[in-house]
């Protein structure tokens, strides 16, 4: 009897282990959209944004300026991830907060877009993200010293 209760904890414990990595493999897939190289030319230079898959929960996102003369500044390095059931948008921009991390979580996320939010963050509180075909929009949105402000950002890919 105790070596048939052992077989069926076994078998659970496969079949959840199992269970786990689909379902972890499928949330990395509602955000996989936004691999790639996506570049947004202006007339300082490009901002060069990459974003690549780290692992089965984890996209990492590093965002640069080129100037015309070659020159590359890092802007930001950014994490999006899936953690205790939620997706967290989490970049460290270069030159603020102390150089820490600001957590964003997903508040929206459909298809090829989605949606994250920090009320308490200073300036943006919001940052949204969709790909339509070969383009990816990015915005940031609050307030900013009482007044509400916007930056969108139109990136496109080679």
């Amino acid at each position: 009897m105790n070596k048939h209760i052992g077989m069926k904890k076994i078998g659970l414990y496969f079949f959840c282990c199992f269970f786990l990595n689909i379902s972890f493999s499928q949330q990395i897939k509602a955000v996989e959209w936004m691999v790639g190289i996506w570049k947004l030319n202006t007339q300082q230079g490009t901002i060069v944004e990459r974003w690549t898959v780290k692992n089965d929960s984890t996209l990492q996102g590093e965002s640069v300026f080129v100037k015309p003369n070659k020159d590359t500044v890092p802007q930001e390095k950014i994490e999006l991830t899936f953690r205790n059931g939620e997706w967290h948008y989490t970049p460290i921009v270069a030159n603020q907060n102390q150089g820490k991390p600001v957590s964003f979580k997903l508040i929206f996320i459909r298809n090829n877009e989605f949606v994250s939010e920090n009320p308490s963050h200073d300036f943006p509180q919001r940052i949204a993200y969709r790909r339509i075909k070969k383009n990816l929009f990015a915005s940031i949105e609050g307030k900013r010293n009482g007044r509400y402000g916007k930056q969108n950002f139109d990136f496109s890919s080679d």
